[in-house]
């Protein structure tokens, strides 16, 4: 009798159920029966209860290598974001012969809206007028910088950063990028668009941040590169806080080198109570969200589904990770 394939969701929030409904999820019935657990597994224990037979695991959060090492029947895990790195061992994944996919994509216009909102929070200085007039504070000599025929500098060239240039050209932005590889771009953009890292830093007046964090990427922005940045410069970071040297950051927030930022991602998260970048007035923060939007989520699940079903099928997509 052939085995019941098992395809587990461990770390699932129950808010999640209706959308998994509304993308289709039951094409997955074909492939295999799915089993829904609601919160992160407090133990390895619990972890590998709810996974021990699973053939496919669809992973939210974090997928200890030592709990995967013990799924004998684990042929699929496929991670619902794009930095599946971070959260899942992949040479070890690799070891196991177990391949290991992820979402590309699904939330390029959300991270890059949310690029944008903190570049105009920090300009307009939202946060810090907000809070005063919340004081009782009627502030109208703070001014704010306009963003017509300033640069915009792009530090990588995927999607997001490419929906970030357009949103910056309605705003009548000059924007340049450093990627590694434009020649593969050279179809649909001009080489002008493209600067060497160094140019690009001295002459932007707002710099975002679109890569992956790698080994090749880790810490890419240290004291040296930060202190080539343009006086009077604002920094985004809507990508990952192991990009840039973050005590670096601040001490160029202190001096007056930079004028502001806007995160949303950071060396270690949560934010600790004490944390410099909470002291600061000309800072925006969020708690890495810019991916979290309804349509989204949506499409998160909707790449989900589609990749299990094509590994099953034999045709495995949005890889990055293989025996």
């Amino acid at each position: 009798m052939t085995r019941k394939r098992v395809i587990v969701y461990p770390d699932a929030d129950p808010d999640e159920n209706s959308v998994l409904t509304e993308v289709g999820v039951d094409r997955l019935a074909a492939h295999g029966s799915l089993r829904v657990h609601h919160g992160v597994p407090q133990s390895h224990e619990e972890y590998l209860s709810r996974i021990r037979d699973a053939a496919a695991l669809i992973v939210g959060w974090s997928l200890p290598a030592e709990v995967m090492a013990n799924a004998p029947h684990l042929e699929l895990v496929t991670f619902t974001g794009t930095g599946a790195s971070d959260y899942i061992d992949l040479p070890a994944a690799r070891t196991q012969g177990i391949t290991v996919c992820n979402c590309p994509g699904y939330a390029d216009t959300a991270v890059a809206e949310h690029a944008f909102a903190l570049l105009l929070g920090t300009t307009r200085n939202l946060a810090l007028l907000d809070r005063r007039m919340r004081e009782g504070i009627w502030d109208q000599d703070t001014p704010g910088i306009g963003l017509a025929g300033k640069q915009l500098g792009l530090i990588g060239f995927g999607g997001i950063a490419k929906k970030v240039l357009k949103m910056a050209e309605g705003f009548g932005m000059k924007v340049k990028a450093w990627t590694r590889s434009p020649e593969k771009h050279q179809d649909g953009f001009s080489s002008d668009l493209f600067l060497d890292m160094e140019t690009l830093l001295e002459t932007s007046d707002f710099i975002s941040l679109h890569l992956p964090l790698n080994d090749e990427t880790q810490g890419m922005l240290g004291k040296s590169e930060i202190g080539r940045i343009k006086t009077g410069a604002i920094l985004i970071n809507t990508a990952r806080g192991g990009l840039l040297d973050e005590t670096a950051l601040i001490e160029a927030l202190r001096g007056g080198h930079l004028r502001g930022a806007g995160l949303d991602v950071f060396a270690e998260e949560p934010l600790g109570d004490n944390h410099p970048l909470l002291n600061f007035e000309n800072v925006v923060l969020s708690p890495h969200v810019a991916y979290n939007t309804p349509e989204a989520v949506k499409a998160i699940f909707g790449i989900t589904v589609k990749n299990i079903c094509c590994y099953f099928d034999g045709e495995p997509i949005n890889v990055v990770a293989a025996p």
